[in-house]
């Protein structure tokens, strides 16, 4: 018995020194700039932005490796490739250390919740008579549908931070992803670590700010023509299109654009991000205003500093994120500020012309089945638009909280 012991410790031994002559080892033990050991560096040579550098962040903070483990499968167990999902980015995002609390706001703010979206849907179809509490987590977590939440989750359902990144293909490939829906841009390596910016490109923001009232589109010069490509070029129809095959034509881009400013450069990450509150309506969340920079003191309505807003000897300028110096004219005397004029806002005056869509009808095949995209499943009611009488033309103008302000049909 003892001698049957001994063999097969031997046996052990002998499979350890073996298993230990095919590990291949490190070259020297790999340390971040706070001393943590952070073995995953080893193997993986990425490089992300400088603010994510790996000799500072190193990798298993964000992905949940295990950096002291030698098995790749055990190093790699548990692994999280997405670091900014909002299901995981309260543990990799929000960590102490980096965004605390910042995940948080974000799952409050509009582009998480939808709750805009949702509750003018459920009011159009007479299921809601006040503001439904209804977000896009809730729906996650309930299941619950009916008549306008299925239209939203069918037509509707990509163009949220829950929306999982990479999962369907074609455009919604890049949508969604939490932080990452924004703040991820490719690296020209293709095997190289994507990098993360601050500096959100306009084409992040136009993946889901491309409907309805069009702001990315008309912004950067693009208008969205009737569905069958015209005008003609050259006996043919217009090439230009969008990801998702709708045809564009171009029209004179937005002043802004033409001095090369971005959506970030005006919009905060108070207004986008959120600050902790819950609102149904965009409009209840915007902060900035064309007075904010143009006769104002770089504030925006509820108190908050636009970064790129300065003093230059004695004259207001903006700042822009390529630090480009812009100087800010302020407000015509009597066109702007004349008393007459004070319950016309900007856009009245200032947006000739806008996008429209006054044909804009819908229709449900109920025989038929969908991709519902917060289930990832195909469900019975397959829905259609048809978009007609789309026109670039002078705004109407209505009555909104005792201002004049632009109506955007469609």
């Amino acid at each position: 018995m003892k001698k049957g012991f001994i063999i097969l410790g031997i046996c052990l031994l002998i499979f350890v020194v073996w298993r230990e002559t095919q590990r291949k080892r490190a070259p020297h033990v790999f340390l971040t700039t706070s001393g943590r050991i952070e073995m995953c560096l080893a193997c993986h040579q990425e490089r992300p932005s400088k603010p994510h550098a790996r000799e500072v962040v190193g990798c298993s903070p964000c992905h949940n490796g295990q950096p002291l483990r030698i098995d790749k499968s055990l190093a790699h167990k548990n692994l999280i490739f997405n670091a900014g999902d909002l299901h995981v980015a309260d543990s990799s995002c929000g960590q102490p250390a980096c965004h605390p609390r910042r995940p948080e706001w974000v799952k409050k703010s509009l582009m998480a919740t939808n709750r805009g979206i949702i509750d003018t849907l459920r009011r159009y179809w007479g299921e809601a008579n006040k503001p439904c509490p209804d977000t896009v987590e809730s729906l996650l977590k309930s299941g619950k549908n009916s008549l306008a939440l299925d239209y939203f989750r069918k037509l509707c359902g990509s163009c949220h931070l829950w929306f999982p990144r990479g999962k369907y293909q074609g455009f919604l490939a890049q949508k969604g992803g939490g932080c990452v829906a924004c703040h991820l841009v490719p690296n020209k390596k293709p095997k190289g670590h994507p990098f993360l910016t601050l500096n959100i490109p306009i084409r992040n923001c136009a993946r889901c700010h491309n409907r309805s009232g069009r702001i990315a589109l008309t912004y950067q010069g693009l208008y969205e023509a009737e569905g069958y490509g015209t005008p003609y070029l050259h006996g043919d129809f217009g090439a230009d299109t969008l990801l998702d095959g709708r045809f564009v034509q171009h029209i004179p881009p937005d002043i802004h654009f033409k001095k090369g400013l971005v959506c970030v450069d005006c919009h905060i990450k108070e207004e986008t991000m959120g600050t902790g509150k819950s609102y149904v309506h965009m409009v209840q969340s915007l902060e900035v205003q064309c007075t904010s920079c143009h006769g104002g003191t770089g504030h925006t309505s509820k108190g908050h500093i636009i970064p790129g807003f300065k003093k230059e000897k004695g004259r207001s300028v903006f700042i822009d994120h390529h630090q480009k110096v812009h100087p800010l004219k302020p407000p015509l005397p009597i066109a702007c500020r004349h008393p007459v004029h004070k319950n016309l806002s900007c856009q009245a005056c200032h947006n000739r012309h806008v996008p429209q869509c006054f044909g804009c009808h819908i229709r449900r095949v109920a025989n038929e089945k969908q991709l519902d995209k917060l289930s990832g499943k195909e469900t019975p009611g397959a829905w259609e638009e048809f978009r007609s009488y789309m026109r670039y033309k002078t705004p109407t103008l209505g009555w909104y909280k005792n201002k004049i302000v632009i109506l955007v049909p469609g």
